[in-house]
C-alpha cells in the first residue's frame, strides 16, 4: 500500500462495541444493526439518525439510544437527542432518561439535553430558560482567591 493509499483509504478498522455497556436486551439483528451503524462515517450516521428519528419508528429506538449515549461524534449525539421525544412511548425510554441523568452524561449534551427534557415535560419552561441562560452564580465562580498559588491551579 502506497503512502497516499494509507492517508486516503477508507477506514477498514471495524469498531468494537461492548454490548454489556449498552444496557438493553438486544437481539442479534439489533446488535448487527448497531455495528453497521457505528461503522458508517459521521455524515451517514447523522443522516440515519435524522431520518429514523423523525419517523419515530419504535423498531429503531435502540439506534437512537446507542447514538445518544455512545456515538463518537457529538453532533450525531445532538441529532439523536433532539429527536428522542419521538420515542417517549418506548418501554426503554425511561432507562435512557435515567442514564442521561447520571453525572456528566446529559450535562455534556447541553443545550439539547434540556430541550429534550422540556419536550417531554420533565422540566418546566422556566427551568428550561434558567438552564439555557444560566443563573449568574452558576456561570461565574465568585469565590475570591486567597493567594497567587490558587490562581495557578486554574
Amino acid at each position: 500500500m502506497g503512502f497516499f493509499d494509507k492517508i486516503f483509504s477508507k477506514k477498514n478498522k471495524a469498531l468494537k462495541i461492548d454490548f454489556a455497556d449498552v444496557g438493553l436486551n438486544l437481539t442479534d439483528s439489533g446488535k448487527e444493526s448497531i455495528r453497521k451503524f457505528a461503522n458508517r462515517n459521521d455524515k451517514e450516521r447523522m443522516g440515519d439518525i435524522m431520518m429514523l428519528g423523525d419517523k419515530g419508528d419504535p423498531n429503531f429506538f435502540y439506534l437512537i439510544y446507542y447514538a445518544v449515549l455512545f456515538d463518537s461524534d457529538k453532533n450525531v449525539r445532538f441529532a439523536a437527542l433532539k429527536r428522542l421525544h419521538n420515542f417517549k412511548d418506548n418501554p426503554n425510554f425511561e432507562i435512557l432518561i435515567k442514564k442521561l441523568g447520571e453525572p456528566n452524561v446529559g450535562e455534556e449534551l447541553e443545550p439539547y439535553y434540556s430541550m429534550m427534557l422540556s419536550r417531554i415535560d420533565k422540566i418546566s419552561g422556566t427551568e428550561f430558560k434558567d438552564r439555557i441562560n444560566g443563573k449568574p452564580e452558576q456561570k461565574i465562580n465568585r469565590t475570591p482567591l486567597k493567594n497567587l498559588d490558587e490562581a495557578r491551579k486554574f
